[in-house]
């Protein structure tokens, strides 16, 4: 019986005894603007001599190797890029593990899209700077608010400028219902 116990703990043991990708960047299946490299983190501490990253275009063709594992995680390895140009690649790696000599093998895709171009200057900013000197950008924001025609300071809503509304609405209101009073009082009498 101690026998049988002692071989179930050491099975599933020898099964795992491989290097296996752990994680991936760019990960797996997905889509990203151009990556300046790739970077792979494993199951189990590598062996530089005979763990590698090689990457292929759509067409299979090799367009970067000579990874190397990370000198502080030796579970990590990176390949350095060059800038990609839009396509489909395929992640080839191979690991030897440091605990066992054993080799494992696999691959992961990754699409590269087109880099967001940065943000544009805004037209105004370039007719602003081909103006003369003496004459104000419009783009500028004023140092005040302009007035507007009714003598105000030119803020946009203020509680002024809601109530004023208001008010004159009750008044004509007010007038209204007195007129009617009075227009119903001359009737009864």
């Amino acid at each position: 019986m101690a026998l049988a116990s002692l071989c179930l703990l050491v099975v599933p043991t020898l099964a795992l005894g491989h290097a296996e990708l752990d994680t991936a960047n760019p990960a797996d299946k997905s889509t990203v603007p151009p990556p300046s490299e790739v970077v792979m983190t494993f199951t189990e501490a590598l062996d530089p001599s005979a763990s590698s990253i090689k990457l292929a275009d759509a067409g299979g063709a090799i367009v970067a190797q000579g990874s190397t594992v990370d000198s502080t995680n030796t579970k990590t390895m990176r390949l350095e890029l060059a800038e990609l140009a839009p396509g489909n690649y395929s992640v080839r790696w191979t690991t030897k593990s440091t605990e066992d000599g054993d080799i494992a093998r696999g691959t992961t895709t990754f699409t590269v899209i087109a880099p967001t171009p940065p943000p544009s200057v805004a037209p105004s900013a370039t007719v602003a700077s081909s103006a003369s000197p003496s004459v104000a950008s419009p783009a500028s924001p004023s140092p005040s608010p302009s007035p507007s025609p009714s003598g105000g300071t030119g803020t946009s809503t203020s509680s002024t400028d809601v109530l004023i509304p208001i008010v004159v609405a009750l008044i004509v209101l007010a007038a209204l219902g007195a007129w009617l009073l009075r227009d119903r009082g001359r009737r009864v009498g």
